[in-house]
């Protein structure tokens, strides 16, 4: 299970994110790149972490990316949430990536963008 400063970190997604540390060397390791993949559900649920770490102030405008915290047609940019979403949470389960972090055992990629 994931330690207590993770657990604190995702809480407000009450299950939405995996309660598990990985070792994200063997992941990487052992799950080709071509199934690092997330579902369009994955995406959408993402999108929703995004609004809610933008509206408790967890994802906050910096000198780069000073976007408006209350548009929720124009959000931070990709730079912001990788800082202050993406790299903390994936460190605390084991500096996976996203993708690895919700697939361990990796998906089949049919669209890539």
């Amino acid at each position: 299970p994931l330690a207590t400063s993770a657990m604190s970190h995702l809480e407000f997604c009450a299950g939405a994110l995996p309660r598990v540390v990985h070792d994200g060397a063997v992941l990487h390791h052992r799950v080709p790149p071509q199934k690092w993949c997330v579902t369009l559900n994955d995406l959408l649920q993402f999108r929703r972490i995004v609004e809610q770490y933008v509206a408790e102030g967890k994802i906050t405008p910096t000198e780069r990316d000073e976007f408006d915290a209350t548009d929720n047609t124009v959000g931070p940019c990709v730079h912001t949430v990788n800082l202050q979403l993406i790299m903390p949470v994936t460190d605390r389960v084991g500096k996976v990536s996203w993708a690895l972090m919700l697939h361990p055992d990796g998906l089949l990629c049919d669209l890539f963008v």
